[in-house]
């Protein structure tokens, strides 16, 4: 069977996600609910994530995406709360996978806003631990807050600093240092997580298989200044995944190719 190849023009901005322009987000500001404080809610959200999800998502990774995790035990160790910091390659699995990182614990994970803006839904992704970057100025407090509150309570919290989805897509992509403001600011560890494919030998018609590559964890230096240790924890993340990447030999279910490929050459 051929390979499927896809074509891009910017590795920063480029999205292949299957619902990309389909969804309106809606305004994430100073008003949007982060904590539910009713016992009713925290009721059901806990059979929801605990009792439901949790048992089905460790099935689900183990017999559709025949899921291995390595070095988990660098979670384990950890006191507090911690940022992980993934590629983004797969829409169901990168939505599945954080929970099982950090079982025992709870898994919280960075989303766009058009997360929660799908009619009916809202309450559902929130209790599976969506939390919404803010989409306006005064919302930005209030997004941090939530943070900060889930580090308290000793979460993990996925972030995929790549932003946009490219299905299967084996490398590391180009990401900023934005999002290594947080760990720095709330002075806890940031962890590299590399998923990598491996192909089928059977079954063939379910998606290739997923390993999992969990970096020990890195520290913010508290003696730079806040940009420069920003900076500095970035390099060492983006480092390690990049060698975890080329090392592992993941698998190339689907070929990106720069759209200029296509171009006929000069005579």
């Amino acid at each position: 069977m051929s390979r499927k190849t896809v074509y891009y023009h910017d590795p920063l901005h480029d999205d292949f996600a299957p619902t990309n322009g389909h969804i309106r987000p809606k305004p994430i500001g100073a008003d949007f609910p982060y904590e539910h404080p009713s016992p009713i809610w925290q009721a059901f959200a806990f059979v929801v994530y605990r009792l439901i999800m949790t048992p089905f998502l460790f099935l689900y990774c183990k017999f559709v995406f025949g899921l291995r995790i390595e070095n988990r035990k660098a979670l384990r160790g950890l006191p507090g709360g911690c940022f992980l910091y993934g590629n983004h390659t797969n829409t169901l699995a990168d939505a599945f996978i954080p929970t099982l990182l950090a079982f025992p614990r709870r898994a919280s994970i960075v989303t766009a806003a058009d997360t929660v803006s799908i009619p009916g839904l809202r309450n559902i992704v929130q209790m599976l631990g969506a939390v919404p970057m803010a989409n306006t100025i005064d919302g930005t407090r209030q997004f941090l807050a939530a943070l900060h509150r889930r580090l308290e309570r000793r979460q993990a919290i996925m972030i995929y600093p790549e932003a946009h989805i490219w299905p299967y897509y084996n490398g590391i992509r180009p990401f900023p240092d934005t999002a290594f403001a947080y760990p720095v600011r709330e002075q806890v560890p940031a962890v590299g997580v590399v998923v990598v494919y491996r192909q089928r030998k059977l079954l063939r018609f379910l998606p290739p298989c997923i390993t999992v590559v969990v970096s020990d964890p890195f520290y913010p230096d508290p003696a730079l200044p806040p940009r420069s240790a920003r900076r500095a924890l970035h390099q060492k993340v983006y480092t390690f995944m990049c060698d975890t990447a080329a090392r592992r030999h993941s698998y190339a279910h689907i070929e990106y190719r720069p759209a200029q490929d296509t171009q006929p050459a000069a005579q």
